[in-house]
């Protein structure tokens, strides 16, 4: 019994050890997928930036451009000007070299009124396409810069994502790196469990050894509760721990306090906290034949007390190592755990 009771605590102790596991690899697994998002939207943010920058870049090239090709239009106006200027220079009308030669602007020249009257038609048609030229040009200067701007913000922008991205998945990688120790540690603590049900059984099979039970069994059993097999005997993804591992077992989930009742004959070698499986009844019922129901919400029978086949000994439940309320239904033979459906 003692033996029994120090078991009993290690598992509780492991059990206790898994449950921080557990609840660490999860705040570790929610805290890596939003690192992830965090990573993806800055991804995505920085490629935005880098099209619009791409647009942006090609909108200046042709701003440029068009600038080089207006500013050479101005030179060709100037000259056309300066030429006709010349000329009416040397016609001999010094009233207007007066004009010129006063003017403050070619828009305060073009709105005089007496050199209105000195100039043909074509003149004026002439003039009016430098100063369209000139405004065009200042527009273009304009656009060019408001361009650049845009392009040195966007820039910017993309610089910032690129390092948001790159320390969000820093991120990622630092908790990818700790649910892998967790992981590690986990697998550690069920190697612990594991062993401790080892002993657990051997002192299962000491019970069974000394014969506390006359009676005899075939191996034969009925079903333990009304419900559905959820989980089979074998190997499986643990529900809890997110590990493979070996279910020694079956699983027969049932609404809390559906009673559990006796497969065979039998008595009863344990009733109470087993660790992993909660509060546990096993029956021994002779011949090296003993079964176990785990994860009872109340246990109904006493160690020691004969129990008939069909007999309620205990209530569904979830309590131990869990998701749900079940029963988790074991068959020993000799001590060793076999498969409950044959």
């Amino acid at each position: 019994r003692r033996r029994l009771r120090d078991v009993l605590s290690r598992q509780r102790q492991v059990e206790s050890q898994l449950r921080e596991i557990k609840s660490d690899r999860a705040d570790a697994q929610s805290e890596l997928a939003a690192a992830q998002n965090r990573a993806q939207s800055a991804r995505d943010r920085a490629n935005a930036a880098n099209r619009r920058l791409k647009d942006v870049n090609a909108i200046l090239r042709q701003v440029k451009a068009d600038l080089v090709e207006t500013e050479e239009e101005l030179g060709e106006h100037r000259e056309a000007m300066a030429a006709r200027l010349l000329a009416l220079y040397h016609s001999g009308q010094p009233s207007y070299l007066e004009v010129v030669l006063n003017a403050t602007s070619f828009e305060d020249f073009a709105n005089r009124t007496e050199f209105s009257r000195l100039i043909a038609r074509q003149d004026e048609s002439l003039l009016d396409a430098l100063i369209n030229t000139q405004k065009k040009l200042a527009r273009q200067r304009q656009t060019l810069e408001i361009r650049q701007a845009e392009a040195a913000e966007l820039k910017r922008e993309a610089d910032r994502q690129k390092r948001a991205a790159e320390a969000a998945e820093a991120q990622a990688s630092s908790l990818v790196a700790k649910y892998k120790s967790d992981q590690t540690a986990a697998e550690a603590a069920l190697a612990e469990l594991d062993r401790a049900e080892k002993s657990l059984e051997a002192l299962v099979r000491a019970e069974l050894s000394r014969g506390s039970y006359g009676g005899s069994s075939n191996g034969r059993y009925s079903w333990p509760c009304s419900g559905r097999l959820t989980s089979p005997y074998g190997y499986r993804m643990h529900p809890v721990y997110g590990i493979r591992k070996f279910h020694n077992g079956v699983d027969i989930a049932a609404p809390a306090g559906t009673p559990i009742r006796a497969c065979d004959d039998g008595k009863v070698i344990c009733a109470g906290w087993r660790g992993a499986t909660g509060k546990t009844v096993i029956i021994d019922h002779g011949s090296g034949w003993a079964t176990s129901y785990g994860h009872c919400s109340s246990i109904y029978v006493s160690v020691g007390q004969v129990v008939s086949s069909g007999q309620t000994i205990a209530g569904v439940g979830t309590t131990g190592v869990s998701t749900g309320n079940h029963v988790h239904w074991m068959v020993y033979r000799n001590g060793h755990h076999v498969n409950p459906l044959g």
